[in-house]
């Protein structure tokens, strides 16, 4: 796994018992046994269909060949298989406003954790968002035009530590959607050491997603995210994270980690967050570079290996009727977003913006305090979004280096522009190690599609 078939458009992997065959320009996705495989990977490397018949010419009955054959033209007519590249209109990625906006609410952090990207940023900046800040933030949003539907997304530091703002501009935002036909959602990124039952109630009257910072087990936890003091956080995170699911029905929310190099048996940590009770999962590998914690390419065969195991432990969940939802493998191939949504990826400087607590306007949250990606201030008169970084960062992820003939380019969103630009140093280059990683984690998700049928 995988096995290269030599067509960008055809991706042939065999996972455990399945031979799966991806038709990557229509997203179908093929379950076939070894006379398949072998006439698909023969079409696929050019072969005409006489020269399949002579290839397996005493391998296979004849019969049996020209019927295999003749499926293979059947999802081709259906444009199932070797379908035609899609037409991507490229003035589509510029045809809607911002919808999202990630507000850092706070600067500021009662942990320290070893890995947070806001401390790539030295300049001097505002500890809280204000009130002046949170509301023309929302006025930008309500100003936009396309569609009903608007994001906000609490985020810091920990935005906890600003408590007040957070109800203040819900209210608003609330009001004044009411008023416009719009609809908000919230979202608040959360390392849950403040959470408490006042908050934790306003976050459920408010119907608000969470997302809660966990890594791991305790070592794990204790490890990347201390306190300023040294003192693990592991204690009081899972106690309040376990108190508030509760008072939430565990729902509407995601457990989320980051792998390193000091956990690459993270298995075992989603094992951990199901004795606890977590069901609802994320863990991402950790964005960085030449600390002893980052990944490295030679740790490939051992998170592979690792996936693996994670793909055992979801199918024995489900068949113990006690399944968990894994971020990574919620793959929708029938019913996913759009082509468009799908190149665009976060929608960073286009339809996704982040606002520091000064009002400054980047196009995603790690870009937050790079002068090079500076779109604006909210609080400026006349306002004015630089609308040519956001565009300049779409551009990049269109002719990023090599999705053009990546398999997974209509999956992934090209990538992260935030990883090809800390990582890679160029926005238009993809990170080799990140692109291994997504490919291991979409082929586990296509082996679950087909396994769970």
């Amino acid at each position: 796994m995988p096995e290269g078939t030599g067509n960008k458009d055809i991706h042939m992997f065999k996972y455990k018992d399945l031979q799966l065959i991806y038709d990557v320009n229509s997203g179908s996705l093929h379950v076939v046994d070894n006379l398949g495989w072998e006439v698909v990977a023969a079409l696929a490397g050019g072969c005409t269909k006489e020269k399949v018949l002579s290839l397996l010419q005493g391998k296979y009955p004849p019969a049996e060949v020209k019927n295999a054959l003749q499926q293979v033209e059947q999802l081709q007519r259906e444009k199932c298989l070797f379908a035609p590249e899609p037409v991507v209109d490229q003035s589509r990625f510029f045809s809607f406003g911002v919808r999202a906006l990630c507000l850092f609410i706070s600067h500021d952090c009662n942990l320290s954790c070893r890995y947070c990207f806001t401390q790539r940023d030295p300049g001097q900046r505002l500890p809280h968002m204000t009130w002046e800040v949170g509301k023309k933030a929302v006025d930008l949003l309500l100003e936009q035009k396309g569609g009903r539907h608007r994001e906000i997304d609490f985020f810091g530091g920990e935005p906890l530590l600003n408590f007040p703002l957070i109800k203040k501009i819900v209210s608003y935002a609330r009001q004044q959607a009411d008023r416009r036909g719009l609809e908000f959602e919230f979202t608040l990124t959360t390392n849950a050491t403040l959470l408490d039952a006042v908050k934790g109630d306003f976050l459920n009257r408010e119907d608000m997603n969470v997302i809660l910072s966990l890594d791991g087990r305790p070592r794990i936890q204790d490890l990347m995210r201390s306190y300023k003091d040294g003192r693990g956080s592991y204690q009081r995170t899972v106690k309040n994270i376990v108190k508030f699911l509760q008072s939430r029905h565990k729902e509407n929310y995601y457990i989320r980690g980051t792998y390193t190099r000091n956990n690459l048996d993270f298995c075992r940590d989603i094992e951990h967050f199901l004795s606890l009770g977590f069901d609802s999962l994320s863990l991402e590998p950790v964005v960085s570079q030449g600390e002893s914690y980052t990944i490295r390419e030679s740790d490939l065969p051992a998170i592979k290996q690792e996936y693996e195991r994670l793909v055992d432990l979801y199918l024995a969940q489900l068949k113990a009727d006690n399944p968990f939802h894994f971020y990574h493998f919620a793959l929708d191939l029938e019913k996913g977003p759009c082509l468009y949504k799908r190149l665009s990826g976060c929608g960073a400087g286009v339809d996704y913006l982040a606002v520091a607590a000064d009002g400054s306007l980047y196009p995603c949250h790690q870009f937050v305090g790079l002068d090079d990606f500076y779109m604006g201030n909210v609080t400026q008169e006349p306002f004015v979004l630089q609308r040519d970084i956001g565009e300049r960062m779409a551009a990049a992820s269109a002719t990023r280096e090599p999705c053009a003939d990546c398999w997974a380019r209509f999956l992934c969103g090209r990538g992260c522009a935030a990883t090809a630009y800390f990582v890679e140093g160029e926005l238009h280059k993809a990170s080799a190690l990140n692109c291994n990683l997504q490919q291991m984690r979409l082929e586990c998700a296509l082996y679950l599609q087909a396994a769970v049928q």
